[in-house]
């Protein structure tokens, strides 16, 4: 393990005559679980039962309470994972702890791959539930290996790396570009819930804006759409 890696895991998880780490309820994937995994991941490339089995067979589920952790920045990257169900935050903190909302994966979807969110074997994120999520995890190490030797994963593998690096390049060309209303816009045409899901302080850290902002950008957009009165 990389030091660094082992130094932060070893702060954050005292030793056994300290006080105890809050274990990982893990438990192992449903037929229902597997039904869910196979339709997000043919979203990125058609895939079936055969192709995905020996994902399948390894998955472990995960069920978070709202505020619940999945990742820890500075913690061992434990591997991919599939959002069955819920809504999740990823962030970073800067130097003075300020945080900094990067992404909210949702199910049915998927975390970004766990090769964009770790560096040094540890994970570079928090990630956290805000309403009650499942999750199902395989390993990293497994995908690599699969997608040496099997066409259709490797071809899969790619398809996912693919669309989270234009997730990336889109988000990052909207703060650069676009205005914040237009931000504000786009996010409500493609997440239509999420203000009603995440607290308003977290959209604001995600567009980009402070939270006052987003509070104004609400109201004329409320305005603009409220039906002309009566004479």
């Amino acid at each position: 393990m990389h030091a660094t890696c082992q130094r932060d895991w070893e702060w954050q998880n005292p030793p056994a005559h300290g006080p105890a780490p809050r274990q990982q309820m893990l438990s192992n994937a449903t037929d229902h679980d597997h039904a869910s995994v196979l339709r997000t991941a043919s979203r990125f490339r058609p895939v079936d039962t055969a192709d995905f089995a020996p994902i399948l067979q390894t998955l472990q589920c995960r069920d978070l309470a709202p505020g619940e952790s999945l990742l820890h920045a500075g913690q061992p990257e434990p591997g991919e994972y599939f959002v069955l169900h819920g809504l999740l935050r990823i962030s970073v903190a800067d130097e003075h702890g300020r945080e900094v909302t990067l992404d909210f994966p949702q199910g049915p979807g998927i975390l970004p791959p766990a090769m964009t969110r770790m560096a040094g074997g540890c994970s570079r994120v928090d990630c956290q539930a805000l309403e009650p999520t499942r999750v199902a995890r395989f390993g990293r190490e497994l995908l690599v290996t699969l997608m040496l030797r099997s066409p259709v994963l490797q071809q899969w593998g790619e398809a996912v790396m693919h669309a989270e690096l234009l997730r990336r390049a889109d988000r990052e060309w909207r703060l650069a570009a676009l205005p914040a209303l237009e931000r504000l816009q786009l996010l409500r045409r493609e997440h239509p819930t999420l203000e009603q899901r995440a607290p308003h302080r977290l959209v604001a850290s995600y567009l980009g804006i402070t939270p006052v902002s987003l509070s104004r950008l609400r109201a004329q957009l409320l305005r603009e759409n409220r039906p002309p009165q009566p004479c």
